[in-house]
């Protein structure tokens, strides 16, 4: 005869199978978040990387366009070349500045890269800032540029070439994308070249010390033409402009508010800073986030072979002109330290120690930046990581 068990399951069997059942559960839980917490750094890393591809392809192409349309001599140019003026009320504060010349405010800093009210624009230059300065006095580099195509207004964007013979002007060339040709309001210069004389030159014009004019009217600087000649006018900006060029001011700062939570302690932001013509300070962009550093090393042709080799390399411009810089310097090359993502405590960066620079068979040129006495507390846990942007500007050589 079968006997039916009725017994069911123990105390002990079931307090076993609880056991087991909330191992396996915490087991998931902890395997769960470490995935999730992975995921979203992950996630973090991503959208960091990608916004700051953004912002150093803009670095990048001002950088490629260093010199563009920029005349190599501006005699008679009147007292309206003033080129910078003030620093907007958002700049950085005085403490950024070296206590250095130029003395340590914005304003005297910004005027200090101007070459108005009588010189021919210098395409490039950089100097030192007091942003993370080290003990050796060296801190984030400031780095300006010069060219039509910095600026933000759809004029700056627009050129055009104009050549006389037979006592008339020809056609001005016009492109077939209408949205390259110019308004009858852009605000333009014109410069004259004349590059097959020696030296060569390339002249900006003026009509009683006044440089610029609208497009509609630019024949007013052309008037004393002969036969031959030949003309580039250049957009500047929709309102009458401070200077024959536009100029975009690249740097490292924290500002006042907004400071992405997620970025180490003593990051900044690497900001654009264009000149607005009609005021004379600086409209700002963001570029890119969490950065600590930013050091520039100018590959220059020190033979003057002109050839375009590089075989020097100099961290400074200083007391060189403008016909010394397109002589000279052949490229451009960039270093950026930041990080990606936020802070990670399962993870740790190998050394307190980063080249933000390179090593050219000599000393390093930039410099070798100290996370730990520069971001402090924590700065293991940041993936560390230097973006390098190198150029041959094609407007210099």
């Amino acid at each position: 005869m079968y006997l039916r068990n009725n017994r069911g399951f123990t105390l002990v069997e079931v307090l076993v199978a609880m056991g087991i059942f909330l191992t396996i559960m915490m087991i998931t839980a902890s395997s769960f978040e470490s995935i999730a917490k992975h995921t979203v750094q992950q996630s973090k890393s991503a959208e960091t990387l990608q916004e700051g591809i953004v912002g150093l392809e803009v670095l990048r192409s001002d950088l490629k366009q260093a010199g563009f349309g920029l005349p190599w001599t501006v005699t008679g140019i009147g007292a309206g070349y003033k080129e910078a003026q003030i620093a907007t009320g958002d700049y950085p504060a005085a403490g950024f500045w070296p206590a250095t010349t130029p003395p340590g405010s914005a304003t005297n800093w910004v005027t200090s890269f101007n070459d108005a009210p009588s010189s021919a624009p210098r395409a490039v230059q950089s100097a030192n800032t007091a942003f993370n300065v080290g003990s050796d006095g060296q801190g984030s580099k400031y780095l300006v540029i010069k060219s039509m195509l910095v600026g933000t207004s759809t004029a700056a964007r627009k050129w055009t070439n104009v050549a006389y013979a037979n006592g008339t002007r020809k056609a001005t060339l016009q492109w077939t994308d209408s949205s390259r040709n110019f308004a009858s309001d852009d605000r333009v210069v014109v410069v004259k070249n004349s590059l097959t004389s020696v030296p060569p030159a390339r002249q900006l014009l003026t009509s009683a010390g006044t440089f610029s004019t609208t497009f509609a009217n630019f024949t007013t600087l052309t008037t004393n033409h002969l036969d031959g000649d030949s003309y580039e006018v250049y957009g500047v900006d929709r309102v009458d402009p401070s200077a024959p060029f536009n100029r975009a001011d690249f740097y490292v700062m924290t500002p006042a508010s907004g400071m992405p939570a997620e970025c180490a302690p003593h990051t900044g932001i690497l900001y654009k800073g264009v000149l607005n013509h009609a005021t004379g300070s600086f409209t700002q962009i963001p570029l890119l986030d969490c950065v600590a550093d930013l050091q520039v090393v100018y590959g220059v042709d020190a033979s003057l072979s002109g050839t375009g080799t590089v075989n020097d390399h100099l961290t400074d411009l200083s007391g060189k002109s403008a016909e010394d810089i397109r002589n000279q310097v052949c490229e451009i090359r960039v270093y950026l330290l930041s990080h990606e993502g936020k802070k990670d405590l399962g993870y740790t960066y190998p050394s307190p120690y980063v080249t933000v620079g390179e090593n050219f068979g000599g000393s390093v040129k930039g410099r070798t930046f100290d996370l730990q006495t520069q971001v402090g507390t924590d700065w293991q846990h940041y993936r560390w990581k230097v973006h390098t942007i190198v150029v041959r500007p094609k407007n210099l050589f």
